[in-house]
Order: structure tokens, then C-alpha cells, then sequence
């Protein structure tokens, strides 16, 4: 018996050490990296990135994608060289900075998506709106030339809100999901159906959260979280979502449940934009649907497609667009399932050489009919998430195969091909944008571990903006579905003080009668919970714990003791004027005097700081005489190190008013706003009102704002003011708007050397806000000394641009006016009036000719909203919205007007769905309200995460600023 219990014990052994002996054998047999081979690898990737963009370039820049067997081009999304804006971040990442500068510099001179084009929401928002962002924040890496303010400003962030915002009616449903197409230019067409994908409702906060973020405008941030919220709500009992669902009514119209096409980005969005927008209950929203999906989806390490409302299983099938799932589990720490599913799927890929659309779990072969592969990237994404985790070698040379298949079957002349049929590897004459955007940056990523995107945030650069100063390229980037990243750390230049807080802000709280009701409450509350002073805390048990003779000693003697009235607090009912009580005003006026004591006393005991302007500063400042001075030169060179010494601090400057009043009637509120928006020294402050200053004078010169609009003549007379904006006219001949400008320039110029302009300033300054008598002071130099040359500092062409921006703004506004008015007479020419008169009304006349009486300040209007293109129109179109109403559609029939008005308005009143962007906003944020944050536990992962997760995976709050 003992004989055979060692028998099967030795066995054992044997079959542990066999199966050690087989594993030790893949190991050894598993390939090795060098770092060496990986940047050669890394060097492969970068050739076939830079053959298929070569080859976009040279044959379909002005589409949105390259046809590689054909070397053509066709548009696919929009219209709007999609691969360009696509793949430009990818040249960041793969370090060709010269080539991004070009690419930016051509965007944004050429680019303009004011077009008649229907768009998806979904894939404009991922690849256009994503990848602007992203060529955004990498802009400083790539040694752009930054615009002042960035990241908070930027041609391309400008770019990217112009996107966004032409987007935004799609979100104007009952729901607040949105459409799935929208009009760039009328909005959502008439007639669009309401049945989008789940996918299509919720992946939008990452590009839609970092826009909020940067441009201080919540309204993006708010849609796309209400509509993830709306969606989560409309999901099944068992916690399910379909494949596609009515944004208008909510109900779901496929009820299909999986983690692959249709559905895939919501899931990868509520991980990401956890961390990147600092919202922990999105990851909490994450963690239930995914207990859902392992519950009835999960079989066997695969996922396979089930009914929304039982779980019972429907599809037995994997799709290629679920590989994307190893990698979100890679980012929560939840490693181990990760690596087996990664597993099953790498398994397919060594079958094939790439991933069919549809494989086939039960059969173990691609389904019929779905054999394509279009170079999608979600398979290798994952594998540079597992990689970066576990450092597991084996993903590597599934990178390495990948590159290696790709070379081999999908390799053409100018570009890599679709895989039509991965079982005989028929190439398809298409190469979508995104093998260019995510397969090859995945790819690179993969093999580049030292890449600036993998900083595990342990180095940044320190960058002072107008508030503060923030760290950016921290490492802490999250990529968007389309593989953009997002860099977390530059968020936080920008929201922090831009920030819509105001807009939630309950103003009757602030009220005095409900100020006064908290203070008494809390009065109240602070008298019940009084313990006096003289006995401890625990006052009722004191006399038993001390000894018997002290205890009776102390009976005696406070019975003995008058009764003690000053430690009680009493609640006398006397109020001031203020209906304060009294004597909470006499202890405040006793804290003041003490403070205002101290404060002194710390004043005189230590010297006051040099850039805080004193009496004694100004009063050795106006004391001063020109003959104190060896030159003009020195004289100006004092007065102007005077300016620049002293700073006005923030609070004082928001309560400066613009001296002018004429400054923001003529250049509005913004003037008043940037007067506030940051703390500034004397000169910057006297610099800036100059700016104004010369802004209205040449305004005024060229009367911007009292001419009529009347067509070309106006159009040519505001091109020539552009253009003469635009240049130095370094030749002889001169003109009336060269000499106005020419006029305002010297004026500023002047300014800037004119001592007793800033002596005044100064003396402003000082009496703002305040009672203190004028100080009379003597004039340092005068306006023959000033106006010498050598003393006038010349203006570059850039200068002269940034200086009269505000002036550039207005006439950009009257030209594309005027090119209204040019527009709108051209169509009313082009109408023949021998196609009218066949139809024409008895009245119709009378119709014309009482229009035309209207007055010339007319403006058109179509649905409360003015008509695209500019402000005032021609006055002929002031009852154009009551004659729209009237004119048949049929283009055959009705009157010259009408068939005029129709022309006009076609697309705004038929294709165009009513929005307004503030009633989208007031709707959001109510139906938000009811979407409260929960307290959630601390632990929101599913297990220990993984060390370089600490780069990715983002705090309980935002670190403060340094």
C-alpha cells in the first residue's frame, strides 16, 4: 500500500517537473529583444508610415483618403483632406517637427469647414475634432511658434471649437443624444433619421471635455456627459446596452449587446475621460457595465454578442473591433484576463496573417462574406498597453509579425491596401485615414519605449501663463478612440480660472435676509453645543472622579459662592441697522482695530516690497526736474524703469475702469475684460490703453462704423483697408487709408516715448478709487525732445498686426457683410423674370415694391437666428421670413420674390432643425442636476495596479498649481 502511495507521489513529481522542463523549452524558444533590434523595428515602422503618407500627399492631398491601388484619391467623411488632419500628430510622435510645422501652417491658412457638407457626428468628432486638439497640445513640443496664452489659445484650438461648435446642434434631441449626420453649415438636415449607434451617443468626452477645458466654454463637456447619462439610463434591466438606439424617443431599435462594432468607444470613453476630465464616477459607471458584460457576454476568455434583455446569446462571432478591450482592462491594473483574451486574439491574427471583421468562434474560421480587413489598429493598441504593463516580450513579436504581414500583403506602390479577403490575402483599393492616425503610432509606440508620450511623469516643463504657472508634457497623455492624445497635464493651464462657475451659482443664497438666516442658524447651533470654559468636557462625571474630602470641599464652597452669571452666553435680541446682531458687530470692530494694529506695527518693522506703489514712489516721482537728467535719452530711460517697476495687483486692476469711455463703446466688453485679465506693471498698463487708443482713432478714420453696406464698392474699399493692414507700404505713393493708418501708428508711436502721458497715467493710477487731492507735477520733457527719431521705436509688421487686431476684427465683420449684401444681389439677378411671370400672382408687384420700402438697416432673419454669412443685408429682405412662409417649394411656381426668397433661404428653412445654442446649454445643465456626484469608494480599480499606471490612471482630485 505504501509501495504505491510513493508510486503515485513519484508520478506527480514527474509531471510537475515535465510540464517545467515545456515551459522553460517556449521560453528559451521565445525571441529576444535587444534594444537595439527594437529601434530597428521602430525604424521599419517609421519607413512604412512615411511611404503611405508620401504617398497621400502626392496623390490625393485635396481628399479625404488615398485609393493605393489606383494612386488616386476620394472623399469618404467630409470633403476636408481627412488623413491630413488625421496624421499630423503622428509626425509629433514619430519626431518629423518639420513636416508638422508645415502641416499646421497649411491648416491653418487653407482650412474652412463653413461648407454645405453632410458630416458623421461621430467620426468627425474623432478624427477632425481629435486630431486638431491633439496638433494643439503637441504644438510646443514640435517647436511651433506659440501664440500668447497657449494652451488656452491657438489657431488650431480655435480650429477645433469651430468644429465642435458646427456639431453642436446634433446634441438638440428630446434625450440629449445626439444625431448621427449633421449639416457643417445648416445643421441637422430636415428629415435625418433619429436612430443612431450606441457608440455614435457616447464618445465624446474625451475630445468634447479637453475643448470645455481649454476654451473655458462648458457647454461641450456638459452635452457629452448628459448624453452618456441619458444613454445609461435607457439601458436594459440585466444592465445591457443595444447596438442602436432612437435619440429622439429612447428606445433601442437593435437589440444586439456586445463590446464590438457599434458599441466598443462608449465603454473605452468612460475609462479614459475618468482620468482625463478627473471623474471618478464614470469609472464607477464602467465597473457596473462591465460585471454585466463578464456576467452574460464572457465565455471561455471570449466575448460574444448577446440579447440586451436576457443575455441568452446571439452571435457566437468575434469581431476585430473588440480587440480593443485587453488594452482598457491593461489600463484599469486588471492584467491577468487581459493577457488571456489578448491571447485568443493573437491566436486568429498567427491563423491569418491579419483579423477578419468576423471570426467565427463555434466554426474557428472567418465568417462568410466579412473576411476584410481594413488595417484596423485595435489589436496592436492593446498590445502596446499589455507591453508597457507587463514588459512581456511575446507582445513584441506580435508587433514584429504584424509589421512583417503588412509589408508583404497589403504593401502597394503609394500606400498600403485594404485587405479584402484575409483567407488569400486580395488587396481592396482603400486605405482609411486611421492606419495612418493609430496602426502605425500604435506600432512606433510599441517598439520606442523612450518615447516622449511614455513619460511616467517624472519630468515636465514649467510653463507661466496669465494666471499662474502649470506643468505640461508630463506624460500623462490619454489617446482618443482615433488614437490622438490628449495631454492631461495642459488641462490644467486653462480650466482652473476659465471655468463657468458663476453659471451654477444659486444668487438668492448670497442674498442678505438668507446670509443673516445661516448666521443665526449657525449662532444657534454653536450656543447648544457651549461647554463653559471653567469645567472639562466631561463635566457630568468630574465630581466622581475626584477624591471624597476635595469632592466635599468644593460642594462647600459653591454653595457658599454667588451665583456665577458671566461664563453663561445669553441670547440678547439686539440688532444693528444691518440686521446683525449687536454684538457681533462691537467683537468684529475690537478684531479689526487689533488687526489694523498689527498691521502697521509689521509695516514699520519691515520695508515695503519694491513693486508696490507708495505715496513717497510717487512723490520723489513727480519731485523730479529735467535738469536732474544728462540727456533725453536718460530722462526717458528713468521714467520708463519707474513704469516697469511698480505692479498693480489683480484685484486692483479688475476695479480700474477703462479711463475712455469711448474704448468699450466702440471695441466692447473684451477691452474692459483683458484690462482685468491679468495682474500687469505700470508700463504694460499705459502700453495697453495706448493700444486701445490707437485701435479707436484709426476706426474712427476709416469710419468702420457709420458706412452703409452697399455692395462691391464697399467690399473693394474694406479688401484694400485688409491688405494695407497687411503690409508696409515702403513706396512713395500714398493714400488716404495708408495715411489714416500711417496716423494712428505714429500717434502710438509718439505715445510710447511721451514722458508726460505716463507721468499722468501714473497720477491716475494713484487717485483711482480713492479721495487724495490733485498732485501737481513738472513736465520732464517736451514734445520737441519726444518726438526726436531716435527716441520713436519703429513697429514691425507683426507689431503693427497685434496692434491693430481689434480694428482687423471689425473690418473682418463689415467685409464678409458686405459680401452678403454682393451675394444676395447676384442671385436676385440670375432669376430670369420670364420663368416668374408665368405664375406670377396678381399682387405680386405691390408685393416687390413694398418690400423694397422698407428701411436699409434691415436685417433678415430665419428662425430667430440671423442668416448665415454676416450681419445687415439687403433691404429687400426685410419681410423675407413672412414671404418664405408663403412661397410654394416648388422652385417652378410663385412670384420673382418668392422664387427669390426660396433661393435664399432653401437650405436654411428646409434642411435646418432650429437651434440655439444657449437653450441647449439651459436644457443640459437641468437635466445634469439630477446626475449628482455620489460619495464613491476610494478603490474604484478592479486590483493592484501595475506601476506605470501611476502616469495614466489619474488622481482623486487636480494637484494644485505650482
Amino acid at each position: 500500500m505504501q509501495r504505491q502511495q510513493l508510486s503515485g507521489v513519484y508520478g506527480c513529481i514527474a509531471l510537475i517537473l515535465s510540464l517545467l522542463l515545456l515551459n522553460m523549452g517556449d521560453v528559451a524558444g521565445q525571441k529576444q529583444y535587444s534594444k537595439a533590434r527594437k529601434l530597428e523595428l521602430r525604424e521599419d515602422v517609421r519607413r512604412m508610415f512615411q511611404h503611405a503618407y508620401d504617398g497621400y500627399l502626392r496623390h490625393a492631398s485635396n481628399y479625404d483618403e488615398l485609393r493605393p491601388l489606383t494612386c488616386d484619391g476620394h472623399d469618404t467623411w467630409g470633403s476636408y483632406s481627412l488623413t491630413l488632419v488625421d496624421a499630423l500628430d503622428t509626425l509629433a510622435v514619430m519626431g518629423n517637427f518639420t513636416e508638422f510645422r508645415r502641416v499646421s501652417r497649411l491648416l491653418e491658412q487653407k482650412m474652412n469647414f463653413d461648407r454645405d457638407i453632410n458630416v458623421s457626428v461621430f467620426e468627425t468628432n474623432i478624427r477632425i475634432v481629435g486630431g486638431l486638439l491633439s496638433a494643439h497640445l503637441l504644438s510646443k513640443k514640435a517647436g511651433v511658434e506659440l501664440e500668447a496664452g497657449w494652451p488656452c489659445q491657438g489657431p488650431l484650438l480655435r480650429l477645433a471649437e469651430d468644429v465642435a461648435r458646427r456639431l453642436l446642434p446634433a446634441f438638440d434631441t428630446n434625450t440629449g443624444m445626439p444625431y448621427g449626420t449633421v449639416n457643417l453649415r445648416y445643421g441637422v438636415p430636415k428629415g435625418e433619421t433619429s436612430v443612431t449607434c450606441t457608440a455614435g451617443v457616447g464618445t465624446f468626452l474625451i475630445e468634447f471635455g479637453t475643448l470645455s477645458r481649454l476654451t473655458g466654454n462648458s457647454i461641450y463637456e456638459e452635452v457629452a456627459l448628459q448624453a452618456v447619462h441619458a444613454l445609461w439610463a435607457h439601458r436594459s434591466s440585466i444592465g445591457l446596452f443595444g447596438n442602436h438606439i432612437d435619440v429622439q424617443s429612447g428606445r433601442w431599435t437593435a437589440l444586439d449587446s456586445g463590446i464590438g462594432a457599434g458599441v466598443d468607444s462608449l465603454f473605452e470613453y468612460l475609462v479614459k475621460a475618468a482620468m482625463l476630465l478627473n471623474r471618478p464616477e464614470l469609472l464607477e459607471l464602467f465597473h457596473e457595465a462591465r460585471a454585466a458584460i463578464d456576467k452574460y457576454m464572457r465565455k471561455e476568455d471570449w466575448y460574444v454578442w448577446v440579447g440586451m434583455n436576457k443575455g441568452h446569446v446571439t452571435l457566437p462571432v468575434f469581431q476585430s473591433l473588440e480587440a480593443f478591450w485587453p488594452g482598457i482592462l491593461s489600463i484599469i491594473g486588471d492584467t491577468e484576463p487581459a493577457v488571456r483574451t489578448i491571447t485568443r486574439y493573437i491566436g486568429v491574427w498567427k491563423k491569418y496573417g491579419f483579423l477578419p471583421e468576423f471570426y467565427n468562434i463555434a466554426a474557428g474560421e472567418a465568417s462568410p462574406n466579412r473576411e476584410v480587413y481594413p488595417l484596423r489598429p485595435e489589436l496592436i493598441e492593446s498590445a502596446m498597453y499589455l507591453y508597457r504593463s507587463t514588459k512581456n516580450e511575446y507582445l513584441l513579436e506580435l508587433g514584429e509579425h504584424m509589421l512583417e504581414t503588412l509589408e508583404f500583403s497589403a504593401k502597394t506602390k503609394c500606400g498600403y491596401a485594404t485587405i479584402r479577403n484575409v483567407v488569400t490575402h486580395e488587396k481592396e483599393n482603400r486605405m482609411e485615414s486611421f492606419f495612418l492616425a493609430e496602426t502605425s503610432k500604435y506600432l512606433y509606440l510599441l517598439f520606442d519605449e523612450d518615447n516622449f508620450l511614455h513619460n511616467d511623469g517624472t519630468g515636465g516643463e514649467l510653463l507661466s501663463t496669465e494666471e499662474d504657472v502649470c506643468v505640461v508634457q508630463a506624460g500623462a497623455y490619454i489617446f482618443n478612440t482615433e488614437a490622438h492624445p490628449m495631454d492631461m497635464s495642459a488641462l490644467h493651464c486653462c480650466h482652473a480660472h476659465k471655468e463657468d462657475i458663476y453659471a451654477s451659482l444659486d444668487l438668492q443664497r448670497f442674498s442678505q435676509q438668507a446670509i443673516f438666516e445661516r448666521s443665526r442658524k449657525r449662532q444657534m447651533a454653536v450656543q447648544d453645543q457651549w461647554v463653559p470654559q471653567c469645567q472639562p468636557d466631561n463635566y457630568h462625571g468630574f465630581f466622581q472622579a475626584q477624591p471624597e474630602a476635595e469632592q466635599e470641599h468644593r460642594s462647600a464652597s459653591i454653595k457658599d459662592r454667588e451665583p456665577h452669571t458671566t461664563t453663561m452666553a445669553v441670547d440678547i435680541e439686539v440688532f444693528d441697522e444691518f440686521q446683525q446682531p449687536a454684538g457681533d458687530v462691537l467683537v468684529s470692530n475690537f478684531e479689526r482695530i487689533r488687526e489694523e494694529r498689527e498691521l502697521n506695527q509689521s509695516v514699520q518693522r519691515s520695508e515695503v516690497p519694491r513693486n508696490q506703489l507708495t505715496v513717497s514712489d510717487l512723490d520723489e516721482f513727480f519731485a523730479q526736474r529735467r535738469e536732474s537728467f544728462a540727456s533725453v535719452a536718460d530722462t526717458l530711460k528713468y521714467v520708463l524703469a519707474f513704469m516697469n517697476n511698480f505692479t498693480m495687483d489683480v484685484a486692483f486692476i479688475r476695479g480700474l475702469q477703462l479711463y475712455d469711455g469711448n474704448i468699450t463703446n466702440v471695441l466692447g466688453t473684451s477691452a474692459q475684460k483683458e484690462y482685468e485679465s491679468r495682474m500687469r506693471s505700470l508700463w504694460q498698463l499705459y502700453e495697453l490703453e495706448q493700444q486701445y487708443a490707437a485701435n479707436i482713432r484709426l476706426i474712427k478714420g476709416l469710419g468702420l462704423l457709420s458706412f452703409q453696406a452697399d455692395g462691391e464698392r464697399m467690399r473693394s474699399y474694406l479688401s484694400e483697408v485688409l491688405d494695407s493692414l497687411d503690409r508696409h507700404d515702403t513706396s512713395n505713393t500714398s493714400s488716404p487709408i495708408r495715411d489714416i493708418i500711417a496716423s494712428a501708428r505714429m500717434g502710438y508711436v509718439v505715445a510710447m516715448a511721451n514722458t508726460t502721458a505716463m507721468q499722468e497715467f501714473a497720477h491716475r493710477i494713484f487717485r483711482s478709487g480713492s479721495t487724495e487731492a490733485a498732485t501737481r507735477f513738472h513736465a520732464l520733457l517736451k514734445p520737441e525732445d519726444m518726438g526726436q527719431p531716435e527716441h520713436l521705436k519703429a513697429l514691425t509688421l507683426a507689431e503693427e498686426r497685434e496692434l491693430f487686431r481689434y480694428t482687423r476684427r471689425i473690418v473682418d465683420f463689415r467685409k464678409r457683410m458686405s459680401e452678403t449684401v454682393d451675394r444676395l444681389q447676384t442671385i436676385m439677378q440670375d432669376i430670369t423674370p420670364a420663368k416668374s411671370k408665368e405664375v406670377d400672382p396678381p399682387d405680386a408687384t405691390k408685393q416687390v415694391q413694398e418690400t423694397e420700402a422698407q428701411p436699409a438697416n434691415s436685417q433678415m432673419k430665419i428662425e430667430g437666428k440671423q442668416q448665415p454669412g454676416g450681419g445687415d443685408v439687403s433691404p429687400k429682405s426685410a419681410d423675407a421670413t413672412a414671404l418664405a412662409e408663403k412661397a410654394e417649394p416648388d422652385e417652378a411656381g410663385g412670384s420673382v420674390w418668392s422664387q427669390f426668397v426660396q433661393t435664399i433661404l432653401r437650405k436654411a428653412t428646409v434642411q435646418r432643425v432650429k437651434f440655439d445654442e444657449s437653450v441647449l446649454l439651459e436644457k443640459t445643465r437641468k437635466a445634469l442636476e439630477k446626475h449628482t456626484h455620489k460619495e464613491l469608494p476610494h478603490h474604484l480599480f478592479a486590483c493592484h495596479r501595475p506601476e506605470y499606471i501611476e502616469s495614466l490612471a489619474y488622481r482623486d482630485f487636480y494637484p494644485e498649481a505650482l
